[in-house]
């Protein structure tokens, strides 16, 4: 205590009471109160800077002894010696709280920060009460989060609760005012815990409340994508994020969602329905873009190139997508002009790009037909030069049903000899005259570039058989008698000249169905022959 005893200050405190003389009477009284007053442990008193010495602050209060507040007693903020120091100068006016009393040592321990301690957590507490927000600037980052003062109380403020969004830098935080609020308060424990997330979200439901209340089904809104899952996207609206569900994405197919968007993309939605209460918001990308099978007939023309993916292959044809929710099929039979594919895979693969034509669109049945063999030279117009009927061909036998064979004329063409065209002789089994793979000469009886249909026959290039005479019945030896003597002899059939010309009005398409073969299948020249061989057996 060898600052309090310092002439220093009592020139000090001389040179203030200049300004007001005072009497001896006074003085005398002054010095009675001094020596009579008593402070006791847990007042609080006002006392006044005497100065500010090396081990803290000397505080009159009015006793005949100078009270002592340590630096550490102060404040309840952390600072520097030297903050610490200038925080009080001689002549101002302080409340203490009396921590400490020895007379014998002459000695009074006093601390500023007790007080404003008390009066702190008065006002933290009328705060937490109210669930008022306050505004405090962290001072530092520690472990787990930040560090704060509230009316001088060292307060906390958990990672946690610094953010709406999780794993935040909180160095950035360091400094700054921001907005909190007392979420748990302890005086016995001296914890003070601070939230400006709990802030946040009180803004935040407000701000979707708004949104919530202004959006209707039907609505068109714009949004980005912030997140994309197996079921569907979100798109934030601002507050509050809408669901598009992976069945309103697109009118196209696709494997996932991220097929279609992706996250950052702004995308245009329409409203489909709204939940304020559970604060859910559907959305539907396609609604807000036209149907495509409502505008194909707009967009296409029949004999129009289009290109497209290919989305699927089944047994019938290959699905082609010509545009999303758009696709053609192209048939089998409309792959290739010449090749009869078994399977489309052997034309196109899934996932190939091609170009086809349009066939046929039919916008009622979402149908829209496609070729690719349109886009390649049709050989079969040619044909009918090329081959004239009564050309003579070689070919191999490339099937044979019991209705006839078939006979490649050009790779990928064929030709039919239908069974009545193979021999002169009835042929009761195609097999016993020719074999699969065997070469065959024959001749063009009929070719139907428009059905693809080529007609051959075999047996007019054979010689035809010599005829045999048979014995008359007795009944037409009679006959003969009523003709006076005379026979009546009918004109004999000509045999099939070799190249003859077939007679093609005489075709029946009964004989072989075109749902059986692809070529037509002759025509009933056999039969004819075999009529009136009939008929001269009979005279």
């Amino acid at each position: 205590m060898e600052d309090q005893k310092t002439p220093a200050p009592a020139d000090t405190a001389g040179t203030e009471n200049q300004a007001a003389p005072v009497s001896m009477e006074a003085a005398l009284q002054e010095a009675e109160a001094r020596l009579s007053k008593e402070i006791r442990k847990g007042q609080i008193i006002k006392g006044r800077v005497v100065f500010v010495g090396h081990d803290g602050v000397a505080v009159d209060v009015g006793t005949k002894v100078e009270g002592l507040i340590p630096f550490a007693q102060l404040t309840n903020e952390e600072l520097p010696e030297e903050e610490l120091k200038n925080l009080l100068k001689p002549g101002d006016e302080v409340e203490v709280y009396v921590l400490r009393v020895d007379p014998d040592e002459g000695q009074i321990l006093l601390s500023k920060k007790r007080v404003e301690a008390d009066r702190a957590w008065k006002k933290v507490a009328e705060l937490y009460e109210k669930g008022e927000p306050i505004e405090v600037v962290p001072r530092e980052r520690v472990k787990g989060g930040l560090v704060a003062y509230v009316e001088g109380l060292r307060a906390f403020i958990p990672a946690s609760q610094v953010d709406l969004k999780r794993n935040v830098n909180l160095d950035e935080f360091v400094g700054k005012p921001m907005p909190a609020k007392i979420i748990e308060l302890s005086r016995k424990k001296g914890r003070i815990i601070l939230s400006r997330r709990v802030l946040l979200e009180e803004e935040e439901k407000r701000k979707k409340r708004e949104v919530l209340e202004q959006l209707e089904p039907g609505q068109e809104v714009e949004g980005k994508v912030v997140e994309v899952t197996d079921f569907g996207a979100f798109v934030n609206l601002g507050p509050v994020d809408g669901l598009v569900h992976r069945s309103e994405l697109s009118w196209g197919r696709f494997s996932h969602p991220r097929e279609v968007v992706k996250e950052g993309d702004v995308v245009r939605a329409k409203v489909v329905s709204v939940d304020p209460e559970r604060e859910r918001v559907n959305l539907s990308i396609k609604a807000a873009t036209p149907n495509p099978w409502e505008v194909v007939g707009e967009k296409y023309q029949v004999g129009q190139k289009v290109k497209g993916k290919v989305v699927g292959l089944t047994p019938f044809g290959a699905f082609v997508e010509v545009e999303p929710g758009l696709e053609g099929l192209i048939h089998i039979s409309e792959m290739s002009w010449t090749k009869r594919p078994k399977h489309p895979s052997e034309v196109v693969k899934e996932g190939e790009e091609v170009e086809a034509v349009i066939l046929k669109i039919e916008p009622e049945e979402k149908r829209l037909s496609l070729g690719l063999r349109q886009l390649m030279p049709d050989p079969w117009k040619e044909l009918p030069e090329k081959y004239p009927p009564g050309t003579i061909i070689k070919g191999k036998v490339t099937g044979i049903t019991p209705f006839g064979v078939f006979v490649e004329i050009e790779p990928g063409i064929e030709g039919l000899i239908h069974v009545s065209e193979l021999d002169h002789a009835r042929v009761e089994n195609p097999a016993a005259v020719v074999k699969k793979g065997d070469e065959v000469e024959a001749v063009i009886l009929q070719i139907d570039p428009a059905e693809q249909r080529i007609s051959l026959s075999r047996k007019r290039l054979l010689e035809p058989p010599v005829p045999t005479e048979e014995k008359k019945p007795k009944k037409k030896k009679a006959a003969k008698a009523k003709g006076k003597g005379r026979t009546e002899r009918r004109p004999r059939p000509r045999p099939a000249e070799v190249g003859a010309t077939a007679a093609y009005q005489t075709y029946d398409a009964s004989i072989a169905s075109p749902s059986t073969t692809s070529v037509k299948l002759g025509d009933l020249y056999g039969d004819l022959l075999k009529e009136l061989e009939l008929e001269e057996s009979e005279g």
